[in-house]
């Protein structure tokens, strides 16, 4: 009986790139040849492989020729390329989270950011990669459209934040140079605002970035305090921002579905839901984010009602009666 011919079975990309890489981290200057003969692959398709080590995973100014040895060396010997994803659940994970970067599309980081993704995700197996293309086709991420952000002042604004320079700008229609400690860069509801240090009026401050121009880099340094990270410093996920007092809050919810809605969402750490014999629900919550508070009651209408603090109920009031007042004529 003849036998059955096995089907032999060759590297992909991705394979071929992982045993290169492992091949410069262990080996004492391999070659191309050597390259070539580990995975059974010709010499053309070793430089391909080669360039989209230097482009696509990071080692552009890491893999080096020797020639005097006649073979590669990493400069930084350290370096590692990313593990390839081997479960469906995290081919999923990947493909998920390329849709979910296009929430940021015509940002600098957009475009890299998709090439790593989608270069993980590609070097799969057909079988595996099947079910993770459908799959990611069913799970949809929504929201604003991103507005385009100026190349120039994303370069600069990173390069000053790893030196930890000041930068001044115009801004908007303002007659006033501003002149900031650039803290972090932060993504909320389609915008990509500079948070930072005003120290003219000794306050953070957030800058969305289409409005800055004329960018420049500070040659002083500023000392970047411990706590300055943006979730360190803001108390509520009810828009991005950082009022000036902690607030104790206390409303009253009357309508079941404005209470489903409203409990789907964590508004802060504290939050809490307690039932009334009126058929009414309160919620109480601690939060620095004092104007976004006042717009999230006022846009639930007459199914939520501010009880405390002093200054919350009075502006809401303000805002009811004059919302009346502007009814009666139309």
């Amino acid at each position: 009986m003849a036998k059955e011919k096995v089907k032999k079975q060759y590297l992909n990309g991705y394979e071929r790139i992982l045993k290169i890489d492992y091949m410069i981290s262990h080996m004492h200057y391999p070659s191309v040849e050597d390259f070539a003969r580990e995975t059974e692959a010709s010499i053309p398709t070793i430089n391909r492989d080669l360039r989209d080590l230097r482009l696509k995973f990071g080692a552009e100014d890491i893999l080096q020729y020797d020639r005097v040895e006649k073979g590669f060396y990493y400069t930084r010997p350290s370096f590692r390329i990313p593990a390839m994803l081997t479960s469906e659940k995290q081919i999923i994970a990947a493909r998920l989270m390329s849709n979910l970067l296009k929430l940021i599309k015509d940002t600098p980081i957009y475009k890299q950011a998709i090439e790593v993704f989608s270069s993980l995700s590609d070097n799969i197996e057909e079988d595996s990669k099947l079910n993770a293309k459908k799959l990611s086709n069913r799970i949809l991420f929504l929201g604003m459209d991103p507005v385009k952000i100026d190349d120039e002042v994303w370069s600069k604004l990173e390069e000053a934040m790893a030196k930890n320079n000041y930068v001044s700008f115009e801004y908007l229609n303002y007659d006033t140079k501003f002149v900031v400690a650039p803290w972090q860069l932060i993504y909320s509801e389609g915008m990509w605002s500079l948070y930072s240090y005003y120290s003219l009026k000794k306050e953070t401050r957030f800058f969305n970035l289409p409005g800055i121009r004329n960018l420049e880099i500070d040659s002083r340094e500023f000392e970047l305090p411990e706590d300055f990270e943006y979730t360190k410093r803001a108390k509520g996920n009810f828009r991005r921002y950082i009022g000036p007092e902690l607030l104790h809050c206390k409303l009253k919810i009357t309508s079941e579905k404005t209470l489903n809605y409203i409990k789907t969402y964590n508004w802060a750490e504290d939050q809490k839901f307690e039932n009334q014999e009126d058929g009414s629900t309160i919620m109480t919550f601690t939060s620095n984010q004092d104007y976004p508070i006042l717009g999230w009651v006022l846009s639930h209408g007459m199914y939520v009602q501010p009880l405390e603090p002093e200054w919350l109920v009075n502006e809401w009031k303000k805002n009811v009666k004059e919302m009346a007042r502007l009814s009666e004529r139309v």
